[in-house]
């Protein structure tokens, strides 16, 4: 039989007679870099349409929530139909995703298109979310020091660091490790999605009556400032604790946020958490507590290891004290003032004010991470700030405080 010169072979042809060593082979593992806002994680991704065409997607990176959610303005570039009148809209999974040319499964979990809820995506300029669900199926890195964000078929790295043992939900991926606290024993949740460390209210009104000297406030501010739109956002306790153990880890100086009970039947964070872990927990530590690490997850061996790679920020609390609300327009509006023995520590702003300016910095449309970092700086710095009250401007001179 006379063979054809190669150019004229047929993709399949070439594809029988060369061996699977000269194909291209499948990635099993890819290290991107990720940008952190507001503590929270995002990586660069790809969604592929119904016409082929991939679409790029930033992805808030989210162990702490076991379903898939996208924008409707990425849900329309993706080509999927809306239903109108609707805040939320159930899909199917996508199909083909792929982040850094790593293909990644999306098969069986929840997702849906979030239309209520535009000033989510506003805050983060994100189109989705990368959910514990999908996770789970991997072998993940959050090398905080490093910015860069590993994701592997289990079996393909060697972990590294100091391993502590975890308890992990086979069924959505909620991570969950022992913890000490001033000698009492907690279970806290991992998760790298929320912006703080957070637990119910009882627990560091109790901490603070029996340790006055720890460094404590009312009013979360900073990263402890999670949305604005959960109840009481501007009066929550906030305490600097000395040293937590969890798991093998020892985590010195970290802040943690007291919740009080929320949602229909007033519910607490433990609780509402507890139905997503595998056992009951007390809360869970966010960023601000472990992003000095480099945070490796073995989900299948149910194991975390840490490796120090940056001294801890004691200094994430020098802050201008104010409590914000991203809008859907893409406006901030303060919606609290830290207090210092009922004083509060800014003249002349009030709640409803909207937030226009911090000195050269336009925080209509900017991430909430890039509005809070610029409130911070050193004690004793001065900051101009532009609001707005009904509909009027006027100029706050703020100054930056060691709030904890």
């Amino acid at each position: 039989m006379k063979i054809k010169p190669w150019w004229l072979l047929t993709a399949a042809t070439l594809i029988i007679m060369f061996p699977a060593s000269c194909q291209e082979k499948k990635v099993k593992t890819v290290t991107v870099p990720f940008i952190l806002d507001h503590n929270r994680m995002l990586v660069e991704a790809e969604f592929q349409r119904k016409d082929g065409r991939w679409c790029k997607a930033r992805l808030w990176v989210d162990t702490g929530n076991p379903d898939f959610f996208m924008s409707e303005s990425f849900a329309r570039d993706l080509g999927i139909e809306i239903n109108k009148g609707q805040a939320e809209q159930d899909i199917a999974p996508p199909v083909n995703v792929r982040i850094g040319g790593m293909p990644i499964n999306f098969d069986g979990v929840k997702s849906s298109v979030d239309m209520g809820s535009k000033w989510l995506f506003n805050t983060m300029h994100n189109d989705g979310n990368l959910p514990s669900a999908v996770l789970k199926k991997y072998h993940v890195v959050f090398d905080y020091p490093s910015l860069q964000f590993i994701i592997a078929e289990p079996a393909i790295l060697k972990p590294r660091g100091v391993r502590s043992p975890a308890t992990i939900n086979p069924v959505n991926g909620i991570l969950q490790m022992d913890a000490v606290i001033d000698g009492e024993k907690y279970s806290l949740a991992l998760d790298n999605g929320a912006s703080f460390s957070f637990v119910p209210d009882d627990i560091v009104t109790k901490l603070i009556q029996r340790h006055s000297d720890w460094p404590n406030s009312n009013g979360a501010v900073g990263g402890a400032n999670i949305w604005g739109y959960w109840p009481g956002e501007e009066s929550w306790p906030m305490l600097r604790i000395p040293e937590i153990q969890w798991g093998t880890l020892n985590i010195s100086n970290a802040v943690i946020v007291g919740l009080p009970p929320f949602f229909t039947g007033r519910i607490d964070i433990a609780t509402w958490y507890s139905q997503k872990t595998a056992h009951p927990v007390n809360g869970f530590l966010g960023p601000n507590a472990f992003k000095a690490f480099r945070v490796e997850i073995v989900y299948a061996d149910s194991a975390v290891y840490f490796e120090k790679g940056a001294e801890s920020d004691i200094h994430d609390m020098d802050i201008v004290g104010l409590t914000l609300r991203p809008l859907n327009d893409g406006k901030y509006q303060v919606i609290g003032v830290v207090k210092r023995e009922g004083i509060p520590v800014i003249d002349g702003i009030e709640s409803g004010d909207i937030l226009l300016q911090i000195d050269d910095l336009t925080t209509t449309g900017a991430t909430m991470g890039t509005v809070v970092d610029a409130l911070r700086g050193k004690p004793g710095e001065i900051y101009v700030l532009k609001l707005e009250r009904d509909g009027k401007p006027f100029t706050v001179e703020a100054t930056v405080e060691r709030i904890l």
